[in-house]
């Protein structure tokens, strides 16, 4: 299932708690397999960032990201990095 991640939340994603209740929501879904789409997204704080990727690995869900801008990617990237090593 794809999920546009603009059209659930919004195209700047600020706030830490808006990340948790994304993926709450995904987990309360009947589905194991989600595309999060990134397109449309022009901003990422690194505190939704850490929330996005804290909650992703706590789900049972398959979650993967497509579509990230320039501006999204490094920050993703940042914090995937931290948290995996």
């Amino acid at each position: 299932m794809i999920i546009k991640i603009k059209d659930e939340i919004n195209d700047a994603l600020d706030f830490n708690q808006s990340a948790t209740d994304f993926i709450n929501k995904i987990n309360q879904i009947n589905n194991d397999d989600f595309v999060i789409d990134f397109s449309g997204v022009f901003y990422i704080s690194r505190s939704f960032a850490q929330a996005y990727y804290a909650s992703k690995n706590r789900s049972p869900k398959n979650i993967t990201e497509i579509n990230m801008s320039d501006d999204v990617r490094p920050m993703m990237d940042m914090i995937e990095k931290q948290i995996y090593f």
